[in-house]
């Protein structure tokens, strides 16, 4: 009888120079300050925490959540304070199968850039227990400069938001730009 082989392939690298990672978690775990996380392939898996400076080459890649991280496990990225953060050259959105443990793709506290990205809310079905609200790019602090980028909220009723800027607790106040003219926001 035939044998099925489950190989599994790494789906990131860091500065395309070092190891390679079965998980965006463990790349972004791996990393030091300031080195560039590279996609290698469409990939899905869990959220991730990024509490460093870091970019992301998603390499014209989709990356695919289907487990949250958080407070309350409901955001793909959760982007901690104090850290620059860039995402670019690729595509994030929540599997169908687990639409219903998300309302946020990104929750930023930090300073992040998103260029070239599409981030589709689409998937976004778990509304908030506190806010009843869904954000595809929900942003709390720092400044966020997006560029040539698509942001869609779901399309399931008025308290789904493409993206906020909307001060947590005693963060400095959150500043975005949509710095070019191929930026596109669907939704609230």
């Amino acid at each position: 009888a035939p044998v099925t082989i489950n190989v599994a392939c790494p789906i990131a690298q860091i500065n395309a120079t070092e190891d390679y990672f079965y998980t965006l978690a463990d790349a972004v775990g791996k990393a030091t300050g300031g080195q560039t996380i590279t996609l290698l392939l469409d990939a899905e898996g869990a959220g991730v925490v990024i509490n460093k400076d870091v970019t992301i080459d998603f390499g014209g890649f989709t990356y695919t959540f289907n487990e949250g991280v958080g407070n309350i496990p409901s955001n793909g990225f959760q982007i901690l304070k104090d850290n620059t953060v860039t995402l670019m050259n690729g595509k994030l959105q929540v599997a169908e199968s687990a639409k219903d443990k998300f309302y946020t793709i990104i929750q930023n506290y930090a300073n992040l850039t998103v260029e070239d990205m599409t981030l589709d809310g689409t998937n976004l079905d778990k509304w908030s227990a506190t806010d009843g609200d869904s954000y595809t790019l929900s942003n709390n602090s720092g400044h966020v400069d997006i560029y040539s980028s698509t942001i869609k909220a779901n399309d399931e009723g008025a308290k789904a938001f493409a993206f906020d800027a909307c001060k947590y607790q005693s963060y400095e106040a959150p500043v975005v730009t949509l710095w070019d003219n191929d930026n596109l926001v669907f939704g609230r």
